[in-house]
């Protein structure tokens, strides 16, 4: 059974499993799918996470570089200030850019998959079942039972 099969049909039969008692069973199935279904959504973001960190470690390396540069050889306060400045933004913008970059990934992953479903699976309308009834076809029905029985055993 399915992720979303499962959480439809809880949704669907509440009172059943209130009935025979099933729920503290359901919700830790429940809790298990749910974990499985975000696990790939936690490792990206820690994936992206790590990236970032990575990154800032070697723009700070690379400030502690210009800091012990420009206090060994006595250059413009200015300029060292401005550099600094302007390594912390690069170090920013490069984290964003590969946020931006996995989620395109992602989006694009999707899309190829909507693509192939949309190329593999048959349509449903098949020739000849897009036909209109005819006028005389009956606009009132009825159905009639009679002498039926019924028991739960």
């Amino acid at each position: 059974m399915s992720r979303s099969t499962h959480f439809i049909d809880t949704i669907k039969g509440i009172a059943t499993f209130r009935a025979f008692g099933w729920v503290p069973q359901s919700i830790e199935q429940n809790n298990r799918l749910i974990d499985a279904s975000q696990r790939p959504m936690y490792l990206l973001s820690m994936i992206q996470r790590w990236l970032g960190f990575a990154l800032q470690m070697v723009i700070a390396v690379l400030a502690v570089a210009v800091v012990t540069l420009a206090t060994q050889t006595r250059t413009n306060t200015a300029f060292t200030g401005a550099s600094l400045v302007t390594l912390m933004t690069f170090g920013e913008q490069l984290v964003y850019i590969i946020i931006i970059y996995t989620m395109f990934e992602t989006s694009i992953g999707a899309v190829s998959r909507l693509k192939t479903f949309s190329e593999k699976v048959k349509p449903e309308d098949l020739e000849g079942e897009d036909l209109l009834p005819p006028l005389e076809w009956p606009l009132k029905g009825g159905i009639r039972i009679d002498n039926v029985s019924a028991s739960y055993g």
